[in-house]
């Protein structure tokens, strides 16, 4: 078995119920892409991916920036975070069990170290990340910020917002304008008839 179908099936192993969803469609051949890494087979009986030979009948792909945009503003990532290719219901069924798919390390650590060990690691562990963490959103936000209003690759959410609102007020303006064109000739029409 590729090192990659494992994973996918041990972290697809500590969820039961999305199991129970894949099984579902069993027989469907499926492909998960987060480049660089990409997983893809046969959905089993049971609800596992088995190795298989032909064509995924569905692929989702996995927009790396934006799905890590996401993590970042503390937001899980949902459809908007991906591409989804072949059959569309497969795929859209796919996509939701790999969406909430997540490794939990504690429940692997806890069958070697039992529950309290794994707990204490886990805290020790977020402890030590927590700062590198909390740079790492600070250093993000700094780059988001910078692409919003140094180098306006990103709108800006209140002119968004103006846009819009002229966009609209364009748009009610123009139906306006056409009302009164096709009541003044209406009027020049019934006034240019002769009596």
């Amino acid at each position: 078995m590729q090192p990659v179908l494992a994973l996918f099936n041990h972290v697809l192993g500590q969820y039961p119920a999305l199991r129970a969803e894949l099984a579902e469609l069993a027989g469907r051949r499926v492909a998960l892409a987060l480049p660089p890494i990409a997983v893809s087979g046969v959905i089993t009986a049971e609800g596992w991916l088995a190795a298989s030979a032909g064509e995924p009948e569905a692929t989702v792909r996995v927009k790396p920036v934006a799905a890590l945009t996401a993590q970042w503003a503390g937001r899980t990532p949902d459809f908007a975070d991906l591409e989804l290719s072949g059959d569309a219901e497969l795929a859209q069924r796919f996509g939701h069990v790999a969406g909430q798919l997540r490794w939990l390390p504690v429940e692997d650590l806890s069958r070697v170290l039992g529950d309290a060990g794994a707990h204490r690691v886990e805290g020790w562990a977020r402890g030590l990340a927590g700062f590198k963490g909390e740079v790492a959103a600070r250093l993000m936000d700094s780059w988001i910020e910078h692409l919003r209003d140094e180098v306006p690759l990103l709108a800006n959410k209140r002119d968004v917002e103006h846009f819009v609102a002229a966009v609209d007020t364009l748009r009610d303006d123009a139906e306006r304008l056409e009302k009164r064109l096709a009541r003044l000739e209406a009027a020049r029409g019934q006034g240019s008839e002769p009596e």
